[in-house]
């Protein structure tokens, strides 16, 4: 049942407000003065209270921040009950809205409802948020410490700094923090919130001791450690009853400080509240946060040595593609030639068996070239070097191309080879080139994991940016962030659809990366580098476009892209 406050002097309002609400099923409370509307307020935290502003007793912004505060979510809804003659600056001292006397009993009514729904709503938002809100201020606290952390090397005030991290983020009773130089030189840091006890001084001296020498069981020992040389350095926030045993039973979290060649020390907090997976993960990074300093000359190191290992493989890189454009693209060529010639019968008659020999070198020959061309595209498209030229044409006549190239291989699969297209006209500004290439690389796959007696079916319509699939596109994005993908105005769609072998659901994710064969089993008899797809997928993406797929495994995969369509109407006929 919700609990409403009515602070008014008047006992006849306040009266006749307490029987109106309370005949509705609302528990009530009466106050008549501030005083009384503090001490009731303590009682009995309520989701809402009315106010009469009509007593110049009462100090209405005094009242409003009281109830605020004594709500455990800042959330108590405040109604203001005030005259027509009265300053509107009543009404901007902290409450939530306000009735003008003389009121309406079913608008006031009205009103209280529609604000402890608010004040419900708000507790629930609260209740639900109340991991996140902690979790977002573990990270504002450890984004902060990280900073402080990083503009200091000096040991004493990294354990500070560390220490003010934990207790803002973790909020902790007692930290011990042991800090090792060598044996003859360490220090025990207690930051506890009360003064401790001289027992449980010497107990933590001893629980610190065995905690170190439990981190390292039968290893030797960084330092040989006793409790009589560990200095004790104490420091407390508040004056109160002195902390003692008691406290050894409370949940704590410990972790060693170190890097990964050096130890410096353990850190350990107590607190009677139990941690959550969370708390140990922010404890664990602060902890470690500590460390990085250190370590940051032994990673300086390590990133120059990183650097030039990186310096010798693109370089040779650059020399493999060199390789490749210069050394293997002129032999190929002359073997082609050479081929080309010996199967015309220009160099003389051959045999069916040497013509069938001569054919399958051609094949493996333009396999050869065409590994070769993918790895110089993939180099230019990722060194930006990909020339492209630009102009407005159809993309039909690029299908009706690229698909008489493949009809002769579907048919010796006894293969469908399909178009579809809703009309002839579909103006897109593009590289007729890439387009080729990339339907060629996707209806190549089509034929390739298609078996015989299937169907292909390359479809081109036009669509609105708002009757996409999103969730598609964002898949094929590797991307989370619906706001990332900006699509406007229309756009050309063209689908492959087979009926082939389908894509298991956990090869989806590779079906983009460089050099993947999804199908090992296939890709011994049907070739290919496993660069068509990522090439096509970068050639897109150069025309502000992009491509997806559906797949169900052993019934067939739907490949589809998308380029921005040219407004026909807005062009001089």
């Amino acid at each position: 049942m919700s609990r409403i406050l009515i602070i008014c002097p008047d006992e006849k309002i306040n009266r006749d407000l307490t029987d109106l609400l309370s005949g509705v099923g609302y528990e009530i409370e009466s106050a008549f003065s501030q005083e009384d509307s503090t001490k009731k307020a303590e009682e009995i935290c309520p989701d809402l209270a009315i106010i009469d502003t009509s007593s110049l007793e009462i100090n209405i912004s005094d009242i409003c921040k009281n109830l605020k505060l004594k709500n455990a979510t800042n959330d108590t809804q405040i109604i203001l009950l005030t005259s027509n003659d009265s300053s509107s600056r009543e009404i901007l001292v902290g409450a939530d809205g306000y009735i003008t006397k003389p009121f309406n009993e079913n608008i006031l009514i009205a009103t209280v409802n529609a604000h402890l729904r608010i004040k419900k709503l708000l507790d629930i938002l609260y209740t639900n948020n109340s991991e996140l809100a902690k979790s977002l201020y573990q990270l504002n606290v450890l984004y902060s410490t990280s900073s402080q952390l990083a503009g200091t090397l000096d040991k004493t005030k990294l354990i500070d700094i560390m220490n003010i991290g934990l207790e803002k983020s973790l909020n902790f009773s007692l930290c011990l923090a042991l800090i090792i130089n060598e044996p003859e030189d360490a220090s025990l840091i207690i930051n506890s919130r009360y003064p401790i006890s001289e027992k449980l001084q010497e107990a933590l001296k001893l629980r610190v001791l065995v905690g170190y020498k439990n981190l390292f069981e039968n290893n030797e020992l960084p330092f040989d450690l006793s409790i009589n040389n560990i200095k004790v350095i104490k420091n407390f926030k508040e004056e109160g009853e002195l902390t003692d045993l008691n406290i050894l039973v409370w949940d704590r979290l410990f972790a060693p400080i170190s890097t990964s060649d050096q130890f410096f020390g353990t850190v350990e907090i107590i607190r009677q509240d139990e941690f959550t997976g969370e708390d140990s993960t922010c404890f664990q990074t602060v902890v470690k946060q500590v460390s990085l300093p250190l370590e940051s000359a032994l990673f300086y190191e390590e990133l120059k040595k990183t650097n030039i290992k990186l310096e010798k493989l693109e370089k040779m890189k650059s020399e493999f593609i060199s390789i490749v454009s210069h050394e293997l693209r002129t032999p190929i060529t002359s073997i082609k030639n050479s081929l080309d010639m010996m199967l015309s019968r220009r160099m003389g008659e051959i045999t069916s068996t040497q013509d069938n020999f001569l054919n399958l070198a051609k094949r493996n020959l333009d396999r050869l070239s065409g590994i070769v061309n993918d790895l110089l595209d993939l180099s230019k498209i990722e060194a930006g070097k990909m020339e492209y030229r630009f102009e407005e044409y159809n993309i039909v006549e690029t299908l009706n191309f690229v698909l008489s190239t493949f009809e002769p291989v579907a048919k010796k699969k006894n293969i469908d080879l399909i178009m579809d297209t809703e009309n002839s006209k579909f103006i897109i500004l593009a590289d007729s080139g890439k387009i080729e290439q990339v339907l060629s690389n996707i209806i190549s796959n089509a034929v390739k994991f298609t078996r015989e007696g299937g169907k292909i079916l390359v479809k081109a319509e036009k669509i609105d940016s708002g009757s996409l699939n999103k969730s598609l596109l964002l898949v094929a994005l590797e991307d989370k962030n619906p706001d990332n993908l900006r699509l406007y105005g229309d756009y050309i769609k063209v689908s492959v659809k087979d009926t082939g072998i389908g894509i298991k659901k956990e090869d989806i994710a590779k079906v983009f990366d460089k050099f993947q064969q999804i199908e090992s089993s296939l890709s011994r008899t049907t070739g290919g580098t496993g660069l068509g797809l990522p090439i096509a997928k970068q050639l897109l993406e150069a025309h502000s476009g992009h491509i997806w797929f559906e797949s169900e495994f052993r019934k067939g995969t739907t490949f589809s892209f998308i380029i921005p369509a040219v407004k026909l109407e807005n062009k001089v006929s």
